[in-house]
């Protein structure tokens, strides 16, 4: 069994009322672990235990941060800086295809990984018209022995840019209405650069890890919210909920594969890459119960 400590500390200096600057540090243990196969797009990702082979992973976080509240506390914003260093990480080794007949542990690497970035945010919380704006400039390395050369490389998760958009206004008494817009850059993958026969069987040759990118992800969700009026005095507030998911049904990519049109007896051999995306728009009705 594993145990440890996770201390942290805050440091926050009022530069008057309505201003203050925080500095932070914590340190982090995770005991169940997210196991990703940085050669491929395919959806792979395991959640695996500690175990006798598999170490806590631990980090360390540094942030600094500036907040500031404007027209009466009306509007609250930040901006947060923050770099984070990541031991004991852990992947799928370099040509890992997926095996039941063994213990999985046996393809597991461990290495490292590092992030920084920024943060600013932006909440509107007092009107008729409530909402924020948060957006997130980062950057994500590994670092692997047994992968890459032992070169950085992007984590799979590793997002540029990180956008998020949220307004709710209240119609009335009875209706408020609620958008929500998303943006993200796309997942870092590695994708096949060559295609060659050995012994009649095509072959693929994959690039460095996570050379490429796949589309940015963005996605505008609306939803209406009735709350009828309650004529007698009940221990529970019933209300509707009308709303479009992804309004206008983007297909956001999932994950990357390629396909062969043609033959090679015939000369016409093609490989294709093919996007696969999930949840177009998709509108739902709920009545909900709240007490």
């Amino acid at each position: 069994s594993y145990g440890g400590i996770e201390p942290r500390g805050t440091i926050r200096y009022a530069i008057d009322d309505n201003s203050s600057i925080k500095a932070a540090v914590t340190r982090n243990l995770q005991y169940i672990h997210l196991v990703s196969n940085a050669g491929t797009t395919l959806p792979t990702d395991l959640w695996v235990p500690s175990t006798l082979r598999v170490k806590p992973q631990m980090s360390w976080q540094y942030s600094l941060g500036y907040f500031k509240n404007f027209k009466e506390n009306m509007f609250e914003t930040s901006l947060e800086m923050y770099y984070k260093s990541m031991q004991n990480q852990i992947e799928y080794r370099d040509g890992y295809t997926p095996n039941t007949l063994k213990d999985a542990e046996e393809d597991f690497v461990f290495g490292k990984g590092w992030s920084y970035g920024a943060e600013l945010f932006i909440n509107k919380v007092k009107g008729r018209f409530t909402g924020w704006i948060g957006y997130t400039l980062s950057w994500t390395w590994r670092k692997f022995p047994d992968l890459n050369s032992n070169q950085k490389y992007p984590g799979k998760y590793d997002r540029r840019h990180d956008m998020s958009v949220v307004g709710t206004y209240e119609l009335s008494k009875k209706w408020k209405l609620s958008s929500v817009f998303v943006y993200g850059t796309g997942n870092a993958t590695s994708l096949p650069e060559r295609f060659y026969f050995i012994n009649g069987i095509l072959t693929q040759e994959y690039s460095t890890i996570n050379k490429y990118r796949l589309k940015p992800y963005h996605r505008l969700d609306f939803s209406a919210i009735y709350t009828p009026q309650q004529k007698k005095k009940k221990s529970f507030q019933g209300y509707w909920v009308f709303s479009v998911y992804n309004i206008y049904s983007r297909a956001n990519p999932y994950f990357i594969y390629f396909d062969q049109e043609g033959s090679a007896a015939n000369g016409d051999l093609k490989v294709a890459a093919k996007q696969v995306s999930l949840f177009p728009i998709i509108p739902s009705v709920t009545w909900n119960v709240k007490f």
